[in-house]
C-alpha cells in the first residue's frame, strides 16, 4: 500500500507547485469528495504492472521507498493510483510524506543524517545544492543515462545535471500560459504581441469590464503567482538570455528589461479597472481563488496567467465547464522572435539513497508505462517525450503537451527554479510591496539584487 503522512508548518520558503496548494485547499471541500477514489484506465494499469514486474525479475522483493514531497489532497490521490501497479508487482511500499515546507524539512533531515530515500522537488536549486554537497546519488548511473536522454528534452536533462552526472528525473511537467473564458475573451489569440494583448485589456477595462483575474495571498509566499507572471513575461518579451542571466547572476534585477516586466505587471495589479477589487483585494484574497472569477455568475474577469494545472483545477471547481469549449489557453504573448521559448516547472525526483527499491522505483517513474498512467489522470502534462498528445484524454492537456514539448521549442528554467531561497523570498516580498506601493519599484529591485 501507499502510506501518506503530512507535515504542516507556518511558512513556505521555496517555490512550490501552485497545484498542490490549490489541491490541499480544496481537499476539504465537498466539491472533490469523489476524487478520493481515482480510477485510471485498466489497460494502462496492466501495462504498468507488467513493466514493474520486470524491474524485479518477477519477484516481490518487498521493502519500502520513503519519499518527501509537496503533494497532497486530490493530486496525491492521483499519484498514488499511478504508483499502485508498482507496489502490486514488486511488493515495495511507497511511504510518502507531503509538506508545505519542503525545503526546510528536507534540509533539516539531511543535516540530521536522516534524508528520505527520494525527494520530489519542485525546485532545481535543491538538486544543485545537495549534489554539490555530495548528498545525492547519480540517478543516471542507477537508471541508465541512455534511457533518460532518450525520453526527455535536452533542456530538462541539462537542468537535472551537474558536472556531467544526472541527479534527477522529471515526472509531472508544467509551464505558464494565459487562460481565458472562451465566452468573454474576445481579444487576439494567434501569437499576439504583448502590446496587442494589453490593448485589448485596456479597451475592456475602459468599457467597465475587468479583464484580469489576479489574487496572490499565500502567507509567507504571497507574491509567488506574480513571480511566475513576471518571469514568463521576461522570457517572451526579452528572451532567454535575460531570464538565464537572472538565474546565473549575469543580469541584474535592476536591468531595464526586468524593470519593464515589473511595470507591465504593475499596470495590471495596481488598477482596480484591471483586476477585481484592485491591489488590496488581490493581496488579501487567497491565491487558490485566482481562477474562480472566470466563471462566476456573472464572470468577474476573463484572463489569468497561471500554470498548466489551471485547466483541471478550474473544471474541478466548475464541473460544467468544458475544456476548449468554455476554457482555453494561449501562450504568453510576446515578441515573435521569442515564440519558441517556454518556461517550465515540475517535479524532479532526487535520490539520497541507492537501494534496489529506490532503483526500481526510479526506473518505473521514467518508464513509458508509468508516465502514460500519470498523463491519464488528466491533471498534468508529463515530461517524457514518448508520451504523445494522442495519449492524453484531456483536450487541454493534449494542447499543453503540443505547446511544451513540440519540436523546435526551447525549455528555459525560471530563475526561481534555480536561485537560492533568500532571492526567492526577496522577490516574493518585493512583489507584495510593489503591488501595495507602486512607487517602491526601484528599491524593491535593489533589494532582490542584494539578496544574491
Amino acid at each position: 500500500m501507499v502510506l501518506l503522512k503530512t507535515e504542516k508548518t507556518s511558512r513556505v520558503p521555496t517555490l512550490l507547485s501552485m497545484g498542490f496548494v490549490v489541491a490541499m485547499a480544496l481537499a476539504s471541500s465537498d466539491r472533490i469528495a469523489h476524487a478520493q477514489g481515482v480510477e485510471l484506465p485498466k489497460p494502462l494499469i496492466d501495462a504498468a504492472q507488467a513493466y514493474a514486474s520486470k524491474l524485479t525479475g518477477g519477484q516481490k522483493i518487498g521493502g519500502k521507498v520513503s519519499i518527501l514531497g509537496v503533494n497532497g489532497g486530490r493530486e496525491l490521490d492521483m499519484l498514488k493510483a499511478a504508483w499502485a501497479p508498482f507496489q502490486a508487482a514488486t511488493g515495495i511500499t511507497v511511504d510518502y510524506t507531503g509538506t508545505t515546507d519542503f525545503a526546510a524539512v528536507l534540509q533539516t533531515r539531511v543535516q540530521a543524517g536522516d534524508p528520505p530515500d527520494l525527494a520530489g522537488s519542485t525546485n532545481i536549486n535543491n538538486l544543485m545544492r545537495y549534489a554539490k554537497q555530495g548528498a545525492l546519488k547519480d540517478v543516471g548511473a542507477m537508471v541508465g543515462e541512455a534511457a533518460i536522454k532518450g525520453k526527455f528534452d535536452a533542456g530538462l536533462v541539462d537542468a537535472a545535471s551537474l558536472n556531467g552526472k544526472i541527479y534527477g528525473v522529471w515526472t509531472e511537467l508544467n509551464n505558464f500560459m494565459v487562460w481565458y473564458n472562451v465566452h468573454t475573451y474576445d481579444g487576439p489569440k494567434e501569437s499576439p504581441t504583448w502590446e496587442q494583448f494589453d490593448a485589448w485589456a485596456v479597451k475592456r477595462a475602459n468599457a467597465g469590464k475587468t479583464p484580469w483575474c489576479y489574487t496572490d495571498e499565500r502567507g509567507a509566499s504571497s507574491g509567488a503567482l506574480a513571480g511566475n507572471w513576471i518571469q514568463a513575461y521576461i522570457l517572451k518579451n526579452s528572451g532567454q538570455k535575460t531570464l538565464k542571466g537572472l538565474a546565473d547572476g549575469s543580469v541584474s534585477w535592476t536591468a531595464p528589461e526586468v524593470k519593464a516586466a515589473f511595470e507591465a505587471f504593475g499596470k495590471v495589479a495596481h488598477d482596480p479597472k484591471m483586476v477585481p477589487g484592485g491591489p488590496v483585494a488581490a493581496m488579501s484574497t487567497p491565491a487558490v481563488k485566482v481562477g474562480t472569477g472566470l466563471f462566476y455568475e456573472p464572470p468577474q474577469c476573463s484572463v489569468l496567467l497561471w500554470g498548466t494545472y489551471a485547466g483541471s483545477l478550474t473544471t474541478l471547481i466548475y464541473p460544467k465547464v468544458k475544456p476548449i469549449e468554455d476554457l482555453d489557453f494561449m501562450p504568453v504573448p510576446g515578441k515573435p522572435e521569442n515564440v519558441a521559448y517556454e518556461t517550465f516547472g515540475g517535479t524532479l525526483y532526487l535520490a539520497f539513497k541507492d537501494t534496489p527499491q529506490v532503483k526500481a522505483f526510479l526506473s518505473y517513474l521514467v518508464s513509458d508505462e508509468a508516465q502514460k498512467l500519470v498523463a491519464s489522470a488528466g491533471n498534468w502534462t508529463v515530461a517524457s517525450q514518448a508520451v504523445q498528445p494522442s495519449d492524453y484524454s484531456n483536450p487541454v492537456l493534449k494542447r499543453a503537451r503540443e505547446t511544451l514539448l513540440k519540436p523546435g521549442v526551447t525549455l528555459v528554467a525560471q530563475p526561481t527554479q534555480v536561485v537560492d531561497p533568500p532571492v526567492i523570498q526577496a522577490l516574493w516580498k518585493g512583489i507584495v510591496q510593489y503591488v501595495l506601493d507602486p512607487d517602491s519599484l526601484d528599491s524593491v529591485l535593489q533589494s532582490i539584487d542584494a539578496a544574491r
